[in-house]
């Protein structure tokens, strides 16, 4: 019997703070680099305390990955290989940098994506797109504009890849949902922002509850990191 292909590794980030987040519609790109299939994407951004933990889970996938590169770099014709020279190994994270002084900050940068489109081996197109919670952990059904500023955590999975014609590795962190904890829209931030806690009253119907969601309340005690 075939041996069965290694899962990839999911997990959840602690709370950061969203970057170019394109989470309730796919970013097409541009003319000169377009994305066809639309895509889904936000980056996160955290202090190099809070990534520690993350980056010490993930760091073993991610040496598994550029091992597996190096193996499949060394399959392709020598005309390619000596055309690429070597490995171009894709960093896990990369430093965040002040506009300013252009100094490293101390925090770090994680990019997640998702293909918004696509088609499969009997040629059948489909659409996916990130499952969206709000900071009690419940599905929200009218997603409101999520701009860079927001605080949120990300549920991913993370996957090795390798890229032939360019000859690059690494691990891909592959976009599932989302919890938006501190929201930021329309230049407006949420309630807690202005000081507003939880009260028993009125509550807007734009969520559901459900039990199976990847993010727990944020009351509830810590996440995986």
């Amino acid at each position: 019997m075939a041996n069965k292909k290694p899962q990839n590794f999911k997990a959840t980030t602690p709370k950061g703070t969203f970057k170019y987040p394109a989470l309730t519609k796919p970013d097409y790109g541009n003319e000169q680099f377009p994305k066809p299939n639309g895509e889904y994407k936000v980056q996160l951004i955290l202090s190099q305390a809070d990534a520690e933990p993350m980056i010490a889970k993930l760091q073993p996938h991610f040496d598994a990955a550029v091992a597996e590169g190096e193996s499949k770099f060394k399959e392709l014709k020598v005309e390619q290989r000596k055309k690429l020279k070597e490995l171009k190994v894709n960093d896990l994270y990369t430093p965040e940098y002040d506009k300013d002084t252009e100094e490293e900050t101390g925090n770090v940068i994680f990019k997640f994506t998702m293909a918004a489109s696509g088609e499969n081996q009997k040629k059948e197109k489909w659409t996916r797109k990130p499952a969206l919670f709000d900071a009690k952990g419940k599905p929200m059904l009218k997603a409101p504009d999520i701009w860079g500023g927001t605080e949120g955590k990300v549920s991913f999975e993370a996957a090795p890849y390798f890229i032939p014609g360019t000859g690059a590795a690494g691990l891909k962190l592959r976009l599932n949902a989302v919890q938006i904890i501190d929201l930021v829209s329309g230049g407006q931030r949420d309630a807690g922002a202005y000081g507003f806690g939880e009260e028993e009253g009125f509550e807007a119907d734009d969520s559901a509850a459900e039990d199976d969601t990847p993010f727990k309340d944020e009351s509830a005690g810590p996440e995986e990191f």
